[in-house]
């Protein structure tokens, strides 16, 4: 009787099993963590500070958006703790089988009972998850595992850049159908990133910039699609329908305008008074503006700031070559969200549809959020001791 190999048995584990130093993530790593706490400190406060009037006047309760987003964070955090002590390597044998699922699932949102419109998108589940959230996770974990595995193909345009284009843009097929133009270029902007860092020719990446900045230029003018069309419409000329298709654009900018430098005061916002639309999800930051002046923007993009430069640190003094880059595309993925979310605020890009991670109502986001810096704190604990 012939006998099999057997595995290692750590490859089945689901947490790690390796020694490692059980420390809190204050220990850790101290700046990501409280940056980290303090965004989602600042964000439960200005979610209730933005909503409440919302809450008031569509359920007679200012503290509905609050509780939910409590609720949201209160299942968010068993997730962050999981994805802080999880085994890598599993992780990343997992990571196809979870793209998979991706796909499954925003497919799954145009299936009549089990999807969920909302403002003429399909964007939702029924049970309240958006799963382009979990397709932007597990397309970084895909790439990561990828880029490394195939780290051969590098210089090779057919095999080594070729294959992940297909696997993005089929997701972002799937995204654009929801419609969802924000959450597809988000995924481009990330695939593009991760691909440079995986090695790749910087030529090779510019030869698919050629084919997708003409798509979308077709998608928004061409497409018949009156969404993507209005939103683009908005943002370059919102005098033209002040009531209408720049309303939005035109009171984020009043409010970040009324700020001033130290703003009016927490709960002090005129433009949550029904002025300001989506002013408790992706508008928060000009909320923020308002009731906390230039001061209080400058310390949100601070605390960004850190986020991005920890998460660096502990990409590259890792010495797994899976993590390192698992934790760039994380941390950039966070950091870019971010970027165009306040970009939309500041009327540089039009909107997008992209929430403020950490602060914005919406918890798919924050959970998904919570997760990738969950993992960041993994690979951190595992070289902790080169970490500075």
């Amino acid at each position: 009787m012939v006998e099999l190999p057997q595995a290692p048995l750590h490859r089945f584990k689901i947490f790690r099993m390796e020694k490692v130093n059980w420390e809190w993530w204050w220990d850790i790593d101290p700046p990501l963590f409280w940056s980290t706490l303090i965004l989602l400190s600042l964000g439960i406060v200005m979610v209730f500070s933005a909503s409440m009037t919302t809450g008031l006047d569509l359920f007679a309760d200012p503290f509905f958006f609050l509780k939910r987003h409590l609720v949201g964070l209160g299942v968010s955090l068993p997730f962050f703790v999981a994805a802080s002590v999880f085994n890598l390597e599993l992780l990343r044998r997992l990571s196809r089988k979870l793209l998979v699922f991706s796909f499954i699932l925003l497919i799954l949102v145009f299936v009549p009972g089990i999807g969920r419109e909302v403002g003429g998108a399909y964007r939702w589940l029924a049970i309240g998850f958006q799963p382009s959230e979990l397709a932007k996770l597990s397309v970084i974990l895909y790439m990561a595992d990828a880029l490394v595995h195939y780290r051969d193909r590098a210089q090779d345009f057919i095999y080594g850049v070729v294959p992940f284009l297909l696997v993005v843009g089929g997701t972002c097929l799937l995204v654009l159908l929801a419609p969802s133009l924000g959450t597809a270029l988000f995924l481009v902007i990330i695939a593009f990133l991760m691909l440079y860092l995986g090695g790749r020719r910087i030529f090779h990446l510019l030869l698919p910039v050629i084919i997708i900045i003409p798509t979308v230029f077709f998608l928004v003018f061409f497409s018949g699609n009156v969404y993507w069309r209005a939103r683009v419409e908005s943002f370059l000329n919102p005098e033209k329908d002040p009531l209408g298709k720049g309303f939005q654009i035109i009171q984020s900018l009043i409010a970040l305008g009324s700020g001033g430098i130290f703003g009016l005061g927490l709960g002090e916002s005129r433009q949550k008074f029904f002025y300001l639309p989506e002013r408790h999800t992706d508008f928060i930051f000009a909320i923020i503006g308002e009731e906390f002046g230039f001061v209080g923007t400058l310390s949100i993009l601070v605390l960004f700031g850190v986020i991005l430069w920890r998460g660096w640190r502990i990409a590259v003094q890792t010495q797994n070559e899976f993590e390192g880059l698992l934790a760039m595309g994380l941390t950039l993925s966070i950091f870019v969200q971010a970027t165009i979310n306040l970009s939309v605020v500041l009327k540089i890009i039009p909107i997008t549809g992209i929430t403020l991670p950490l602060m914005s109502y919406g918890n798919s986001s924050l959970l998904i959020t919570l997760i990738k810096i969950g993992i960041l704190f993994n690979i951190a604990s595992r070289k902790k001791g080169n970490v500075g």
